[in-house]
């Protein structure tokens, strides 16, 4: 069916055809997440799962003689959009062999990747018009009707390797194995280029006849006249149109030793072939021309200028990325980042660049941010329990390298000399590599509102190192060099996130410091001698995503790699349920949730969201229409708790104590009120029913736990209010609750072995302790009337437990209501667990329906978000 101006295939809008073919329609079509044109091609069939593994391997070849694949649809297959003509002949030689060996160019780079193309031939070759040459569907065109006479459009091959009986590919361009139905191999891709450099120097068909049946005829019995070519190109037409493939050219590089002297003045690329001939009867021959050829190399080369290629690493199946973190190797050849799939742990997933698989590491759920070893053996990570650890590339059990203290900021560096330096509390942490505690190497200024130090990256010299100053305004957030003997703290540049540090990749060339300016990646040159910058900041790429984490890495080696504006697509959704999970509806559209609060009536709810530019905010939203309103404004707040009248809302504020109590009108119409208490990072977990107290986790400065405290004297004069200690233990205590009577107080704790579970105590404290949860259990949420207590499992479960509250406290068992698919649900079911007061679902006063920030599914046929990398990225700094 052809389709129509505005049609949207997945994430693409046609735009016009273009042409069609034996697979199908061909049509320009718009991907406005990256803003470029592209080329569909829509076949009437849908792919097999085999196809489309195959077709993401061929994704894989990036060279600039080959049509880039970039998607796979399920019918559909996304390319480069070409713009440009045919290739036709007759040609001058000289322009004949100058395309022959871009050509063979990209053969080479396929065959050594072990992909054959198949079908080569004219219409698989386009010319733009800057003379580049681009070969098109390497094994991508897919069997398909045609007329029975037609030679031209005759049946072409899938990528699956021929089985013997079946003739697939293009007659006219066939070698004689292929024709036959013989299994095939490269050097039927040798048979076709000698075709089509036949057809460009004569601009005629080599084997020609009526009917498919004589073509295919001609091609296994005829001998290829070849006199029409001229003599000095007569033997390389011979030695790739050799009938049997063992006498055939062996490889395609090697085409250019049979020109001899001719090819450095007739292709102007005099480049030693990197494979042998594997032809006996050729071997002296070559043994001659060889000295000659390597000569004209030896005198004539330059230095060769650097290219910069980009292309896309997709992220897994089904496993769409979170923007945890991603780490290129040092020597530019492996690819680290964070994924998860559906209703599992993030996990840390490793791509060779040269590899067509993308694999898991097992042992390594909760990672955020890994980072490399030097020597690009082993990886580590901090994990959601704050815990530092390692694993061998090659597998194996993960080692925990020691524990960071609450509110790290999960980010670290590997340095040569066996030091891991990490990102901790409020300033850098060294440790072992091979395991130990941590010890304090810098703490963050507090009197000049800086609240930690980030991202550490050591410097080649050693002696060094550069870190994010992190600031209670983001604004003067800025890279800092530091020494390790404490002596030197130099501020280079503003950067508002995280940053990386890329060193020379060429002698005379500057190191850069890359680092986000809103969506903008920028490069600013930095001198690793004199420890100083120069110039002004150059843009590199934009539209790159503006995680939390980091979304974008480099290697020593000039290869960059981030994820791009597009890949951060909505992660979740805030979404009705009713109590036996069928959803019923959304509230607010897609996008970067988090907490999610109900006022007591359920009329209002408070959402977290996160904004590109502004980072985390308070969205207030009227449930029955659905319209939101902003709360707070430029990463202004977060963990929204409503009073019960539902008048104010207390939260957490960012102020240069990391974050402190704040209140305000849930009108808006007064300013916000903070309340910095000493060891600053207080969050609200909930409001006293009768308005008079805000419970609320406050970090130890000392021990680094979190306890429960009550701030007492609401509604009454400020100079009364009292703030005192609920529970204090030696284990993490969050998420509190108060029930609907206000004598008991539901919360999470990590006191049990396994992990987080969730306890009911008496309030004020007592000695009646009970735990509700088995098994996990994090976000403990009451029933307005008391009757039952709901709170949720590991990987996102929704449970319910019957209660009752008075004359004393009982709970009957818990039983599941229905899998949630709530957004990042490991969270909050773990032992020092950094979400600390976050909940991410609430139920109305009648315990029949419940708003969960949801993970949004990716949408059908919707490719997953992808991971750009870019080879020899600094070559385009100057252009």
């Amino acid at each position: 069916m052809r389709l129509s101006a505005g049609t949207r295939l997945g994430p693409y809008e046609i735009l016009t055809p273009i042409g069609a073919g034996g697979m199908g329609e061909v049509y320009r079509a718009r991907d406005d997440r990256v803003g470029r044109d592209v080329a569909i091609k829509v076949s009437a069939e849908r792919f097999s799962d085999r196809f489309e593994l195959e077709a993401r391997a061929i994704a894989a070849l990036n060279h600039p003689n080959i049509c880039h694949l970039y998607d796979v649809g399920p019918n559909y297959l996304v390319m480069e959009l070409i713009e440009g003509e045919p290739l036709a002949g007759p040609l001058p030689v000289e322009q004949a062999l100058e395309f022959a060996q871009q050509i063979a160019d990209a053969l080479e780079a396929a065959h050594e990747k072990g992909i054959v193309h198949r079908d080569l031939k004219p219409a698989n070759i386009k010319v733009k018009p800057d003379g580049t040459v681009k070969v098109l569907d390497f094994g991508l065109a897919k069997t398909g009707d045609s007329a029975a006479g037609d030679a031209e459009s005759s049946p072409t091959m899938t990528m699956s390797p021929t089985r013997a009986g079946m003739i697939l590919g293009t007659a006219p361009y066939m070698s004689p194995e292929q024709a036959r139905g013989k299994p095939v191999d490269r050097r039927t891709d040798i048979w076709a280029f000698g075709v089509v450099l036949y057809e460009m120097l004569t601009g005629d068909r080599l084997f020609q006849g009526e009917t498919i049946t004589d073509v295919l005829a001609s091609v296994v019995k005829e001998q290829p006249d070849v006199e029409r070519v001229p003599e000095k190109l007569r033997p390389v037409l011979r030695a790739c149109l050799q009938k049997d493939p063992k006498r055939r050219l062996q490889a395609i590089g090697d085409w250019r030793l049979l020109l001899g002297e001719e090819v450095g003045q007739l292709v102007g690329q005099p480049a030693p072939s990197r494979s042998r001939l594997g032809v006996g009867w050729i071997a002296a021959a070559v043994f001659a021309l060889a000295f000659a050829a390597l000569s004209l190399v030896h005198f004539r080369e330059t230095t060769p200028q650097a290219t910069v290629v980009r292309f896309q690493v997709p992220v897994p199946e089904g496993a769409p990325n979170l923007q945890a973190g991603i780490a290129l190797s040092p020597d530019g050849r492996q690819l680290a980042f964070v994924a998860r799939k559906a209703n599992i742990a993030r996990q840390l997933w490793v791509r060779a660049l040269d590899s067509l698989e993308t694999r898991p590491l097992a042992g390594t759920e909760g990672a955020i941010i890994p980072f490399w070893s030097p020597d690009g053996r082993f990886l580590a990570f901090i994990d959601g329990e704050l815990r530092l650890k390692r694993i061998a590339l090659s597998g194996g059990l993960t080692q925990t390298l020691c524990r960071l203290p609450a509110g790290s900021t999960v980010s670290g560096d590997w340095a040569r000399d066996g030091v891991i330096l990490v990102g901790g509390a409020d300033g850098l942490f060294r440790v072992p590599a091979a395991g130990g505690d941590p010890v304090r190497l810098t703490a963050g200024d507090q009197a000049a509102g800086e609240l930690t130090h980030a991202y550490p990256q050591v410097l080649p010299d050693g002696a060094h190192y550069l870190y994010l100053s992190v600031s209670s305004s983001r604004e003067k957030n800025a890279i800092y060099l530091g020494s390790w003997d404490g002596k030197l703290k130099k501020r280079l540049v503003t950067a508002p996130r995280n940053f990386r540090y890329a060193p020379p990749v060429a002698p005379g060339m500057p190191g850069h410091l890359l680092f986000l300016r809103e969506e903008t990646l920028m490069a600013q040159p930095f001198d690793p001698k004199t420890l100083g910058i120069e110039g002004e900041a150059i843009p590199v790429a934009e539209r790159v995503g503006t995680g939390p984490y980091g979304a974008f890495t480099t290697s020593e080696n000039g290869v960059l790699a981030y994820y791009p504006r597009a890949g951060m697509a909505a992660s979740s959704q805030p979404t009705w349920f009713d109590r036996s999970g069928k959803p019923s509806g959304n509230l607010g559209a897609p996008g970067a949730y988090n907490n999610v609060a109900l006022s007591r009536d359920g009329a209002r709810a408070a959402v977290v969201q996160a904004s590109e530019s502004a980072g985390m905010d308070i969205w207030l939203i009227d449930v029955a229409r659905g319209i939101p309103t902003r709360f707070t404004f430029n990463d202004g707040g977060w963990d929204p708790t409503w009073s019960p009248d539902g008048s104010r809302l207390a939260y957490a504020a960012r102020t240069s104590s990391l974050s402190s109590l704040a209140f305000k009108l849930s009108s808006g119409a007064e300013k916000e009120e903070q309340i910095p208490k000493a060891g600053g990072m207080e969050r609200p977990c909930d409001w006293s029913p009768d308005g008079g107290s805000l419970m609320y986790t406050r970090l130890n400065p000392k021990t680094g736990i979190m306890a429960l405290w009550v701030l007492s004297g609401l509604g009454g004069d400020p100079a009364n209010r009292k703030a005192a200690p609920y529970l204090e233990t030696q284990f993490h205590t969050t998420q509190c609750q108060f029930s609907p009577d206000g004598h008991w107080v539901a919360y999470t704790s990590n006191e049990a072995a396994q992990g987080s579970e969730v306890y009911v105590q008496a309030y004020p404290a007592g000695p009646d302790k009970i735990r509700i949860s088995s098994g996990g259990g994090s976000q403990p949420r009451w029933r307005r009337d008391g009757k039952e207590l709901f709170y949720m499992a590991p990987g996102g479960k929704l449970m319910a437990v019957d209660v009752k509250t008075a004359p004393k406290f009982q709970a009957l068992i818990p039983h599941l209501l229905f899998d949630s698919h709530m957004w990042f649900p490991e969270a909050g079911t773990r032992a020092n667990d950094t979400t600390i007061s976050v909940f991410r679902y609430d139920v109305t006063p009648d315990g029949k329906h419940f708003l969960v920030n949801a993970a949004v599914q990716a949408e059908s046929g919707a490719p997953s978000p992808g991971i750009t990398v870019v080879l020899n990225w600094a070559a385009g700094l100057n252009k």
